[in-house]
């Protein structure tokens, strides 16, 4: 029997714009397309055990721009295909699931495109909904899907998984986080091609000098490349239905009251209206939370003025509200917006060091948090060190790149505490302990959203390499054995982490007006230098006071919060603040410090005019940062 008696099997009719790609529906199964040849075109479908089936589009089908037809009494269940244009073979941009056994970072053959699989499916999502978590109560946690258990030492059973993820909730939930924000997990290219071998996109070439092109291909650890958008990475997956176990992924996460939050690359060539499709996709079919989205043309004001993802989180880098907006009013019930800015990453690591003409940045990035958008406040990510490499390199060391160390940022604003990289020198060791928690200090309490790095809460390292895209290997996996018997810097973590979820005034909804506008003579927030109500904002200064009022937050809506005070030193030598009075039959005390030794308030007395008082003031020791509640 030909391919042609095969398709005298359908009734084939024109379709309509029911969804772009293969589906079925009421009357068959529907196929939608933009595929278009410049003489023919078409569908070939491959029945389970059967000859392939090609089915040719027709000007007859064309609604717009587009080929929608039908198939009617169509028999199969369970199929793949593929379209042609002329004599070329492509995938499905809007295939939800490939016909992959190529493992990770392997290449394959590119002359042959991955076939799409089409097998109905009816999820039970069980009622799970995307858990609409607000800016502000949230933590975000980084972390690659492959990378997060991928080591031996991850200790689960299905390694570099979704199903691998789910076995680690037990974990996110202790340390307190919100919401997983993962790395790309759609169909992606894992594997850069040499030019000297394979024509490959030049976006995804490093650099390299002409006569020392040795090697013919790469891993694309990271992802960030154009792909199949709406399929699930099979490779993620530890069973043969990567769409089940992701979303199962997704539910279980849910259940345990994490959000899912995915990032996605689109290259300026990909065109608004299917940036949107992708998004609307993963909200409805995989129940995600939101997107971090990247690309140099993001259509964020077609994504944001979109009914459908008005209560999913659209991050990108930077936002212009009022152009989004045209000035007007958003009228939003959920404050889905999101600006994730670099600055605050590369500002927090210059005053974390002790450069110069740092403090009134730092401190306005502490506060920020504009009504109209959240903000996403991050000291490490992905691109640059890791916490415990920011805090024991000067230089990068990608060598093992294959660049000649020429490869990722030149510009860290890193400070070794003494020594290049591995050290057994304690002094050292402890200087960098001190810098790390210093470092996450000013993360979680400043008032956006945090988002931690995934193993900068036991010390992973990447040995120096600040740009370890093509490291599928334990330079980029993390190291669970630096978690054996939770670190010193883990309970640290957990500690910070819940002392924010407790408090509101840590994390409030709205922005501080820095004023008494409640009248209970105290302004919401306040700065402070070594004199209570006099802040130093001189370029010189490297240390600075802030006064928490916790009248202006309440604590399960009845009771109002503790004062909060924070005396921030990144200097290299002592500073002591008078610390302001508290109401009558309140005190002053230690919560936290990232110094080794233990301090308290000690009662000084201090001349004011003609008098001389009693106050209490806090001695801050060199490169630490106290903080103190009045209770």
């Amino acid at each position: 029997m030909s391919s042609r008696e095969k398709v005298c099997k359908f009734k084939i009719k024109k379709g309509h714009l029911y969804q772009i790609g293969v589906h079925r529906v009421q009357d068959g199964l529907s196929i939608v397309s933009d595929i278009k040849g410049k003489k023919k075109s078409g569908i070939i479908i491959y029945p389970e055990g059967e000859k392939e089936v090609r089915i040719p589009f027709s000007e007859d089908y064309m609604i717009g721009d587009l080929y929608c037809l039908i198939l009617s009494e169509f028999p199969y269940k369970n199929f793949s295909y593929l379209f042609y244009k002329d004599h070329e073979i492509v995938t499905d941009y809007y295939g939800r699931l490939l016909d992959s056994s190529k493992k990770f970072g392997s290449p394959g053959r590119k002359d042959i495109p991955a076939r799409c699989i089409y097998s109905e499916n009816d999820y039970d999502w069980e009622e799970d909904m995307p858990l609409g978590i607000p800016y502000h109560e949230s933590i975000l946690y980084k972390i690659h899907m492959r990378g997060f258990t991928m080591h031996a030492s991850s200790g689960v059973k299905n390694r570099g998984t979704f199903a691998g993820l789910v076995e680690k909730i037990p974990y996110l939930k202790e340390l307190g986080i919100s919401a997983v924000e993962s790395m790309p997990i759609y169909e992606f290219e894992d594997v850069i091609y040499n030019p000297s071998y394979v024509q490959a996109d030049e976006a995804l070439l490093p650099f390299l000098d002409e006569e020392k092109r040795t090697w013919e291909y790469k891993v694309n650890y990271w992802g960030y490349s154009e792909g199949n958008y709406m399929a699930p990475k099979r490779a993620y997956c530890a069973t043969d239905r990567p769409d089940v176990e992701c979303k199962d992924m997704i539910k279980e996460l849910h259940k345990n009251g994490l959000e899912f939050i995915m990032q996605i690359y689109f290259p300026d060539k990909i065109r608004p209206g299917f940036i949107l499709d992708v998004c609307r996709f993963w909200v409805k079919e995989y129940h995600v939370d939101g997107f971090k989205l990247m690309g140099g043309k993001i259509p964020i004001r077609l994504l944001a003025t979109d009914p459908y993802l008005k209560k999913t989180k659209l991050i990108v880098e930077s936002l212009n509200v009022k152009d989004l907006y045209d000035g007007g009013s958003l009228n939003a019930s959920f404050k889905n917006l999101g600006a994730a800015p670099a600055a605050f990453r590369y500002d927090t690591r210059k005053f974390l060091k002790g450069d110069e003409d740092m403090l009134s940045c730092v401190m306005e990035h502490f506060r920020r948090n504009p009504k109209e958008h959240g903000v996403i406040n991050e000291i490490t990510s992905y691109e640059g060190f890791t916490l415990a490499d920011l805090v024991s390199y000067d230089r990068k060391h990608n060598e093992a790149n294959g660049e000649n160390n020429r490869d990722g940022n030149d510009y860290n604003y890193s400070w070794n505490c003494g020594a290049e990289g591995k050290t057994r020198k304690k002094q050292i060791l402890s200087l960098r302990e001190q810098q790390c928690k210093n470092a996450l200090l000013m993360l979680f309490l400043a008032q956006g959203t945090p988002c931690l790095l995934a193993g900068d809460e036991f010390g992973n390292t990447a040995n120096g390499n600040n740009n370890p895209y093509c490291q599928d290997n334990a330079v980029s996996w993390l190291n669970w054995k630096h978690n054996a018997g939770q670190s010193v810097l883990q309970k640290f973590v957990k500690e910070l982490i819940a002392l924010r979820k407790t408090h509101p005034i840590l994390h409030m909804e709205d922005s501080f007006k820095m004023m008494d506008y409640i009248s209970c003579g105290y302004p919401d927030l306040s700065y402070h230098g070594e004199q209570a109500w006099y802040p130093e904002f001189e370029n010189y200064s490297h240390h600075m006071g802030i006064l928490y009022c916790g009248k202006y937050a309440r604590i399960n809506k009845r009771k109002e919060d503790d004062f909060f005070y924070v005396a921030y030193n990144a200097h290299w030598v002592e500073h002591e603040f008078a610390l302001p009075k508290l109401p009558a039959g309140m005190q002053w005390q230690v919560v936290t410090t990232s110094g080794k030794q233990p301090v308290k308030p000690e009662l000084i007395e201090v001349a004011e005019k003609s008098e001389r008082k009693q106050q209490y003031c806090i001695k801050t020791a060199p490169r630490t940062i106290v903080v103190l509640t009045g209770k």
